[in-house]
Parts: structure tokens; C-alpha cells; sequence
């Protein structure tokens, strides 16, 4: 999916190009933002997207679950993948720590 791009602290990325009078003709970067998405629903809290507020899936409340709770962890996080488009999310835990997790979409 292309959109507007944000770069690692979440800030738009910028690119200003004028024309040769010297207004801006551009300035928003648009690229692929799958893997900028997947983070944003990650670390979103439900209720932060205003247009969405069932979307977010809060991951710093599941880090303070302890380890047996891991496939709890990788449901939820598969389901709130699913529920916004991305049908075949996978997720694996690496050595029982929910904070080393991986997310193939």
C-alpha cells in the first residue's frame, strides 16, 4: 500500500522540490507503508486512531504479560493484523519473550 511516509520518531519524511519560479510543487515522501502501518497498529493503544477507535493493539500492557502468556500474545496480535487488512500475519515469538516477536505480513 503507498502513502505518506514517516520516518524512525514518527515525523513526516520531507522532500521539497520547487519549480523553476521557486514554489513548492512537492514535499510529502509517498512510498510503501506496510511495514509503517504494522508498526503503527503495534504500538497504538485502541482509542488513538480517532477514524478507528477499536484499532491499536497496545503492546506495552502485553510486555508486562509473563511468558506463559504467549500464545495469547500472538492471537491478539494476529487478530488486530487481520482486522485491518493484513489477512495472512504471522506471528512467532522467539525463546519465550513477548518483547522478541516477529511479524511476516
Amino acid at each position: 500500500m503507498k502513502g505518506i511516509l514517516l520516518d524512525s520518531s514518527h515525523d513526516l519524511v520531507v522532500s521539497v522540490r520547487r519549480d523553476e519560479g521557486g514554489k513548492i510543487v512537492s514535499g510529502l515522501v509517498l512510498d510503501d507503508i506496510t511495514y509503517q502501518r504494522c508498526e503503527l497498529i503495534i504500538m497504538a493503544q485502541k482509542g488513538e486512531f480517532k477514524e478507528y477507535p477499536t484499532l491499536g493493539f497496545g503492546i506495552e500492557s502485553y510486555l508486562k504479560l509473563p511468558a506463559t502468556r504467549k500464545q495469547q500474545f500472538i492471537n491478539a496480535l494476529q487478530t488486530e493484523l487481520k482486522s485491518d487488512g493484513f489477512s495472512n500475519a504471522k506471528v512467532t515469538v522467539s525463546n519465550n519473550d513477548l518483547s522478541d516477536f516477529e511479524v511476516e505480513v
